[in-house]
């Protein structure tokens, strides 16, 4: 059997950096984030972190600044800073959060969602392309691997910062269902 056909993400002792999964999935998402900034900003004028954070509020609906950033992966200044550039083109609103006067709920605006819209039908062609080396029964393993996998990962960064059993709330069935990144 031929070794690249034998990698197991984990690798042994006589491995490299090349036969981690971490490595790749690194590599994966580089490119990725490559393809996307090549076709994102050329036809919508805006950057990758732009899109990110309007197709997480997308999803949410409604969100404070802190689960924005949370749920799109970043820190929360660097969130500030984006919401802020969306909000002055008219992507993002601003309104009162009822439950804590000190923060306030952001949502998109009619003109977000559609540019969302449109950026999401050019992104379903990206994956078409980039997933195009797959059946259609790969692409549904290959999902559901990828929730098993993050499921796995949230629950080792939990273990990593220290979390006792009952600490926090059970783990979610996908990841889909957790915003605690």
């Amino acid at each position: 059997m031929d070794k690249a056909t034998r990698l197991d993400g984990i690798g042994d002792k006589n491995g490299d950096i090349r036969h981690l999964f971490t490595y790749n999935l690194q590599r994966l998402a580089g490119v990725s984030s490559r393809i996307a900034m090549l076709t994102i900003r050329p036809e919508f004028q805006i950057n990758t972190l732009d899109w990110r954070a309007m197709a997480v509020l997308d999803f949410l609906g409604v969100a404070t600044l802190q689960v924005l950033a949370r749920r799109a992966g970043v820190q929360k200044s660097q969130m500030s800073r984006t919401v802020a550039a969306l909000e002055a083109n008219g992507m993002i609103q601003r309104e009162d959060n009822p439950r804590d006067k000190r923060s306030v709920h952001l949502r998109l605006t009619p003109k977000g969602k559609d540019l969302v819209q449109a950026i999401l039908e050019a992104s379903r062609e990206r994956n078409r392309a980039m997933l195009s080396q797959l059946s259609d029964a790969e692409r549904l393993q290959l999902m559901a691997l990828l929730d098993k996998v993050t499921i796995g990962s949230l629950n080792y960064l939990k273990q990593l910062k220290g979390h006792e059993e009952g600490d926090e709330p059970p783990s979610p069935e996908t990841a889909f269902e957790t915003e605690v990144f």
